[in-house]
């Protein structure tokens, strides 16, 4: 009988193989992904981390000699736009050392500054400010160590430190205090009987010489006060809190800033008008060098040609100028020949000229004079950097009563925050006593209006 074909046997493959496969597949799978977010968080947190440290533009690339001069000059113009918002003004700068540095082919400015805030401005202020503007704008590096009552702060381009900058409050506290409260002393019942039988006597002179004064006052127009406001440009903010203001506020505008011709623009659109703040040379002793006052501006040691060559550009860049006030300038404004230099080109350009007066020696006014220019002065420095608005409204009622006894008043102030807080709260009552207007309303009504 015809045997039956036998199938072949098959083995089964044991399922446990097949499982692993699966496993270390799926293994895999997971950990590719894994390694792929972990790569991607710290690719984010490195570009984040790089991004705040340095703009994309010098990511990688090393400057050259003139790249990182240029860089130091706009640090430099936006420290002090930040110590301004900071409420920091020159009179709060202990010391500022400049130190010329080198390494390998670069040379650069390394600057040491040493600033004593005044009550009111915080290191957590501070340190806020310069990150908003300096460290956001610029691609640098930085580094804050805060002490018990201090903050420094260091400033690094392209791997090199420029900038050092110590900020100590420990003054506040001293100052606050060494403030002693007066004695009070007893008086003796014969002494209580004086006081008051003068302070009788001379209440009565008072409001008899007060009711002459208010009969004299009432048969004149209203005296007129100037208000500039100096050092715009640099930021926007103050800008347009200014032109908020119900009366026309004089615009100083410094040149060659992110924000002078908007600052320009809109002033002369409410028919304010619109002056060059005009960088020139400080004395060292002011806090400040030569430097510091910006870049075009004028120097003692410049050939004349350079010096006219720098205020025409300088006038260039700020649209609708009337006239020009010097910014800083202690030095250079006590330099007779160059001092008649500029303002004989002023002159020509039949542009008015206002001496802000940051020298007691200041040969500006007197000669402007001379030249038969149209000029004025600075009658009083309305603010005092962290001055709060109270110190403001202060100032300028003392500018109300120098405006009564000479028939006008020239005030300059600052964009701080105290300032223009002073400024809008104050205004309606200014408005009242006497009347605010531009510095060219004051100059072109007579050159007799502008001596002092």
């Amino acid at each position: 009988m015809p045997t039956k074909p036998t199938k072949p046997k098959t083995t089964k493959r044991p399922r446990r193989t097949t499982r692993r496969k699966k496993n270390a597949r799926v293994s895999r799978i997971v950990l590719f992904t894994v390694g792929f977010i972990l790569l991607l968080f710290f690719g984010l947190y490195g570009l984040n981390y790089l991004k705040q440290n340095a703009s994309s533009n010098y990511l990688g690339k090393r400057l050259s000699a003139t790249e990182v001069d240029n860089l130091i000059k706009g640090v430099d113009r936006s420290l002090t736009g930040a110590f301004f918002e900071a409420g920091i003004s020159s009179k709060n700068i202990e010391s500022k050392k400049v130190f010329n540095k080198e390494e390998g082919n670069l040379t650069w400015e390394y600057k040491d500054i040493k600033i004593s805030p005044e009550k009111g401005v915080t290191s957590k202020k501070v340190k806020k400010i310069l990150q908003d503007s300096v460290i956001e704008e610029y691609p640098v590096e930085y580094k804050f160590e805060s002490g018990k009552n201090s903050l420094v702060t260091f400033i690094r381009i392209n791997d090199i430190t420029t900038h050092k900058i110590k900020f100590e409050f420990d003054k506040q506290i001293k100052s606050q205090a060494t403030k002693e409260k007066p004695k009070k002393v007893a008086k003796t019942n014969q002494q209580k009987k004086v006081e008051k039988a003068l302070t009788t006597k001379n209440t009565k002179k008072k409001e008899a010489a007060n009711s002459k004064k208010e009969a004299i006052t009432n048969a004149y127009p209203k005296s007129k006060i100037v208000i500039i406001v100096d050092d715009l440009g640099m930021n926007k903010k103050p800008i347009d809190q200014l032109l908020q203001i119900q009366a026309p506020i004089t615009f100083a505008v410094l040149p060659n800033l992110p924000y002078s011709s908007y600052a320009a623009e809109k002033a002369d659109k409410k028919g304010w008008d619109v002056i060059l703040h005009m960088p020139m040379e400080p004395k060292e002793s002011s806090g400040y060098t030569a430097v510091d006052a910006g870049d075009n501006a004028l120097l003692v040691g410049l050939p004349k040609d350079a010096i006219l060559t720098r205020l025409n550009n300088n006038l260039s860049s700020v649209p609708h100028v009337k006239g020009v006030n010097n910014h800083m300038g202690s030095k250079f404004m006590e330099n007779s020949e160059l001092t008649e230099l500029i303002l004989k080109d002023l002159k020509k350009k039949d542009l008015l000229f206002v001496d802000s007066k940051t020298s007691g020696q200041s040969k500006g006014y007197e000669t402007a004079l001379r030249l038969g220019m149209k000029t004025a002065q600075r009658d009083m420095f309305l603010d005092h950097s962290a001055k709060d608005s109270k110190h403001v409204k202060e100032q300028l009622r003392k500018l109300i009563e120098i405006s009564k006894k000479k028939g006008y008043a020239v005030g300059i102030c600052h964009p701080y925050p105290g300032t223009l807080k002073a400024l809008s709260e104050m205004m309606p009552e200014i408005n009242k006593e006497v009347e605010v207007v531009s510095i060219s309303n004051i100059i072109n009504s007579g050159n007799k209006l502008g001596r002092n």
